[in-house]
């Protein structure tokens, strides 16, 4: 397919960018504990710009340490002694011919007050987290806010960015005080529209009279909350139309970052799977229909194809890629080169959310290297074609096959069954997660072109690989669902999650699923829309033990539609024919249900002998992903790249 908009140059104010892609602002937490930017932090970056990105929006970058800064390891440029690091920065990114634009950040009532010692602000005392009870700001307080935004401004110029970005979205400071939810003040910066923009409107004056014209200046703002179900005072569309017309009428801004969404609705900013690209298209659309100013916006992009189509259609100016640009830094450079199947697409997962604010930097399902591409710098050729055996051609089995193909061994990749997966089929089956097909089309994609040799419908023994003179052996051949030894366990009503799933059984009647992780709670909602009557029974005190809660409010929120029982706190103890035995955690109360059917979901073990045999036979033998221990797709994958890149067979 030909990207004729996709591929075109653009310009914020005189910023020339080269194709209509920006990488949207995500945190990542990799800047040194001083706010600088680390290797880490700079590597990442210039791996999307090498991969193709037109301009890069960095992650929040804080303009004040004593109440701005949101987690550890956040970006800053409140000091002079900043600017050596992001100097770094940004030359890595334009020897490569991208952009780069800080993204200027004060989180007031989010930001966290173990991380910066102080009571946090905001616009009035109205808080987002109970536990977070902010003061207001005193108007000499803003004022210095504003100085400290252009200071940081002139940092980032002065470092060699090619412009900033005021970050008044998502229900942090500026946003604050543009929302009536907020702000109750009664001085010149509360009550009416002019008054509650004015802050912000400050800050934009002040930074364009002190940077020039030359350098741009973009402001990201929620178009939509979306919140009005919450509460009437959240921010409207009809809020975001103003708000853009008022930026573009004040002459100092270059482009306009819509976003959606604030804290108490945060999905319209970065959304689960089972939101749809383009579902929120049409705001994006109505400002840019009421302004002239270039417009960027995110809408759930997973593919080149879709970018080309927001372009086309007119829904903005420039595409903003966010998730897609973790998955895969070279989203751009395979679209440019015809090479859209070997782009990994975005799965909606929400692992790069749950990392956040957890003391770790950013990770992602699907992209092993993310926030280690200074580590993982690139595959050193050093297999002189010596021969591997990869058992297994689950996600762990794929990704390591990849890996040591690319370091240019001759890799055999065994598959008992007549097509790759392993568990990325299961997965795919649920509603909405037919992206988990496309990357596993992807993975194979991927390992075909590195050279390796599948070997389908073939039972991998150490008979038959001894047939190839490995000089090592990869298992990942995947775990097994567990089955705790109870009465009935092996009664015909008793069914695994996993194989309800794959084979597309129907379970008339009753059913009760055991086990409430995803696994179980999406097996439950498959059933549920086949008709049966649900009852979900999880031993620990409520369902979706683990889970994000973003994930587990969308799949709860859909399986309300069947009625299920639940039986929280409690743990199978029996099944007959008649039903299940459970007993009460905490008080030992036994409790009987007549169902007809019962499902097990209760996690995977590796497989017992499985690695054995084969370290019987062959050394080294290297067991990745689920043949190591049962998890998600992140681990498996994480293991499997790990492990390969690190082979020494010597």
């Amino acid at each position: 397919m030909e990207y004729n908009a996709l591929f075109s140059k653009g310009n914020i104010g005189k910023v020339t960018i080269r194709n209509r892609s920006v990488m949207s602002p995500m945190s990542t937490e990799t800047a040194e504990t001083n706010g600088e930017a680390s290797i880490q932090t700079i590597r990442y970056y210039e791996e999307r710009a090498k991969g193709g990105i037109g301009l890069i929006i960095t992650e929040f970058i804080a303009v004040d340490d004593q109440y701005g800064i949101a987690v550890n390891n956040q970006l800053s440029l409140t000091q002079n002694n900043h600017v050596k690091s992001f100097e770094k920065l940004a030359e890595a990114v334009h020897r490569h011919n991208a952009k780069i634009f800080a993204q200027l950040y004060h989180g007031g009532n989010m930001c966290d007050p173990d991380i910066t010692g102080n009571q946090n602000v905001s616009a009035s005392n109205v808080a987002t987290y109970p536990d977070r009870r902010p003061r207001p700001l005193k108007g000499w307080e803003i004022a210095e806010l504003v100085q400290k935004f252009t200071d940081s401004a002139l940092r980032a110029q002065k470092a060699g960015f090619d412009g900033v970005e005021v970050h008044a979205a998502h229900g942090y400071l500026l946003a604050q005080f543009l929302s009536k939810y907020y702000n109750k003040r009664v001085d010149e910066y509360g009550g009416n529209f002019e008054n509650r923009i004015r802050f912000l409107d400050e800050i934009v004056r002040g930074i364009r009279a002190a940077v020039g014209t030359g350098f741009g200046i973009t402001v990201r703002f929620s178009g939509d909350e979306m919140a009005q179900q919450l509460s009437p005072d959240h921010m409207t569309l009809e809020d975001g139309v103003r708000i853009a017309r008022y930026l573009e009428a004040s002459g100092c801004v270059d482009a306009l970052n819509i976003s959606n969404g604030n804290a108490f609705n945060p999905n319209p900013n970065c959304d689960p799977y089972s939101y749809q690209p383009g579902w929120k298209k049409h705001v994006a659309k109505t400002i840019k229909e009421s302004v002239c100013l270039p417009v960027i916006a995110t809408n759930t992009i997973k593919t080149p194809d879709f970018a080309e189509q927001m372009l086309q259609e007119g829904v903005c100016d420039f595409v903003g890629l966010g998730r897609s640009q973790l998955a895969d830094p070279e989203f751009m450079k395979k679209a440019k080169q015809g090479r859209e199947k070997e782009i990994r697409t975005c799965i909606g997962c929400m692992y790069c959310r749950e990392t956040m604010g957890t003391g770790i930097s950013v990770r992602c399902a699907i992209n092993p290297r993310l926030s280690n591409e200074s580590v993982y710098t690139g595959a050193i050729k050093d297999g002189n074609h010596r021969s591997v055996a990869v058992v297994g051609a689950g996600p762990a089995g794929l990704e390591a096959a990849r890996v040591l193909a690319e370091r240019n061994f001759k890799v055999t990749l065994f598959e008992k069954k007549d097509r790759v997966g392993g568990t990325l089929n299961v997965g795919a089956k649920p509603p909405f997660k037919e992206k988990i097909t496309c990357l596993t089309e992807t993975l194979k994609i991927q390992a075909e072109k590195a050279g390796v040799e599948f070997k389908l419908h073939t039972e991998a023994t150490p008979e038959t690989i001894k047939e190839i003179d490995p000089v090592g052996v990869f298992i990942a051949s995947g775990a097994v669902p567990i089955r705790p030894n109870i009465p009935g366990i092996d009664l015909p009503n008793v069914h695994i999650a996993e194989s309800v799933i794959e084979n597309d059984i129907e379970l008339p009647g009753s059913v009760a699923v055991i086990g409430t992780g995803m696994t179980g709670l999406e097996t439950a909602e498959i059933l549920g829309g086949k008709g049966s009557r649900l009852t979900l029974v999880e031993m620990l005190p409520a369902i979706g033990p683990g889970l994000f809660p973003v994930l587990l409010n969308d799949i709860a929120g859909r399986l309300k539609e069947f009625s299920p029982a639940i039986y929280a706190g409690h743990k199978l103890i029996g099944i007959d024919e008649e039903g299940i035995l459970l007993e009460n955690v905490k008080n030992g109360e036994k409790v009987r249900l007549k169902v007809d059917h019962v499902v097990l979901s209760l996690g995977l073990s590796p497989k017992k002998g499985f690695v054995e045999a084969f370290e019987s036979a062959f050394d080294p033998v290297i067991p990745v992903g689920d043949a190591v221990k049962g998890g998600r797709i992140y681990h498996a994958m994480k293991d499997g790249f790990t492990k390969a890149y690190a082979f020494d067979p010597n």
